[in-house]
């Protein structure tokens, strides 16, 4: 009896393992164990999303679905994920689009990582929206992140936080933000580039980079690959060329 005691146990414990190797979506009750999950902040991170009018499509849900995929990698350390809009009433997309947005600038919760997604107004009159630049410039100041995708390097810049950064934007808008502000070294050659706590990156395709690179960070790189691997992406940030600024 002790034996069959000691195979049913053992055979539980192989089959748990089995479970765990597969990439199932399903929530994990306890961190990965790979060596840089040591690396993961303990609790829950929320990420907000600005969620304007004629936002693009992926610059918008490409991060999201990278960030919100972190809960099943761990269900204790994870980023949630919410889209803030100025009055908390659905918007339209560039695409056509209708999203209804989780929280308005007025009733957002504290937000750690900050994603400004491009919009068909980031150059020009999201600029000039006080309502919005205002919320924007108190969201930066206090977000332990901040991730910029495509044209949303335009409304960063103008808080003035990239002020003697480095910096990248959607390809063809690069001398626009080097026109615009000049105190922003723009950068040519990489698709997304890390200055302190911003994180400001190309867009388009390529909008599922820097919120890979941020989940590489804060949980490691077995975690990021193996979120890539569930949107059936390929992940080795040592292939991409990327800027990162020394400290």
């Amino acid at each position: 009896m002790p034996r069959l005691h000691n195979f049913l146990s053992l055979a539980l414990v192989l089959l748990i393992a089995g479970c765990g190797a597969a990439q199932s979506e399903e929530p994990a009750s306890v961190a990965e164990t790979s060596q840089e999950a040591a690396l993961a902040p303990a609790g829950i991170l929320k990420a907000g999303f600005v969620g304007l009018e004629t936002v693009y499509n992926s610059e918008l849900m490409a991060p999201y679905d990278i960030l919100q995929h972190s809960v099943f990698r761990d269900s204790i350390n994870y980023v949630e994920t919410f889209v803030v809009s100025p009055d908390g009433q659905p918007f339209t997309t560039f695409e056509g689009i209708t999203i209804t947005p989780h929280y308005s600038f007025d009733d957002a919760p504290e937000i750690d990582i900050l994603v400004i997604p491009s919009t068909g107004g980031s150059m020009s009159t999201d600029l000039e929206n006080e309502v919005f630049m205002t919320w924007l410039k108190q969201a930066v100041d206090r977000a332990q992140y901040v991730i910029t995708v495509c044209d949303g390097a335009f409304p960063l810049a103008a808080t003035g936080a990239l002020d003697g950064r480095q910096a990248t934007t959607f390809p063809a808008d690069r001398d626009r933000l080097a026109e615009m502000f000049p105190d922003v070294e723009v950068l040519y050659d990489a698709n997304f580039a890390v200055d302190g706590k911003f994180i400001t990156s190309v867009g388009g395709a390529l909008s599922y980079e820097p919120a890979l690179y941020l989940v590489e960070r804060l949980y490691g790189v077995e975690h990021a690959r193996r979120t890539a691997q569930g949107l059936v992406l390929d992940w080795d940030v040592s292939q991409i060329p990327h800027f990162i600024a020394s400290q």
